[in-house]
């Protein structure tokens, strides 16, 4: 598996997608108090981001049914990085810009859980692309809350790691394109 350029796609997808949730899950509070929100609002902003993504991810395998996968994969990355750029550029509608980008994160949750499954052909290989793309993707999780705060300190605002999120999720959105057509994984 580990020599197979598709599950490395597929690893990479749920690497980025989970880097994004966790950082907007670590940070988003912290994100919003400089853009004049005040904290008490950002703890609810944060349980908006919660419990959208879920009632979210469970109508995204609408769009994963049939041979491809691209619709679900553009439309789940797509918002993440709108909704993040909309937080960098224009905070005022914080709360519009979460609820996008927390139906970008729910979806790319359940698409990248799906993937798992849909580009294999056997169960010893979805065990092991499943054991790859978790352990990867979840390690990158892990080091993206340090990088967001560790970008912070540098640069002193928040708006540069609210890019770097956009361009994740845009690079989200090529991986997912070319993983998301009528490939598998074993071939």
């Amino acid at each position: 598996m580990w020599k197979r350029s598709e599950a490395w796609a597929v690893t990479l997808f749920m690497g980025l997608q989970s880097v994004n949730y966790y950082v907007c899950v670590t940070w988003l509070p912290t994100i919003e108090v400089p853009f004049g929100v005040p904290a008490d609002r950002t703890g609810w902003h944060l349980a908006v981001f919660q419990l959208v993504g879920i009632v979210m991810g469970l109508l995204i395998p609408v769009l994963l049914k049939g041979d491809s996968q691209v619709a679900a994969v553009v439309v789940a990355s797509v918002l993440l990085a709108i909704g993040a750029l909309g937080l960098a550029f224009a905070p005022r509608l914080d709360l519009l810009w979460i609820i996008v980008t927390s139906i970008g994160s729910g979806c790319s949750l359940v698409v990248a859980l799906s993937l798992i499954g849909l580009k294999t052909s056997t169960t010893e290989e979805t065990t092991q692309l499943s054991g790859m793309a978790q352990c990867v993707g979840y390690l990158l999780a892990a080091v993206g809350p340090m990088s967001a705060g560790t970008i912070y300190d540098i640069t002193s605002g928040w708006r540069t790691v609210l890019i770097m999120l956009t361009i994740l999720a845009v690079a989200q959105t090529a991986i997912g394109i070319i993983i998301g057509r009528n490939t598998e994984v074993g071939r």
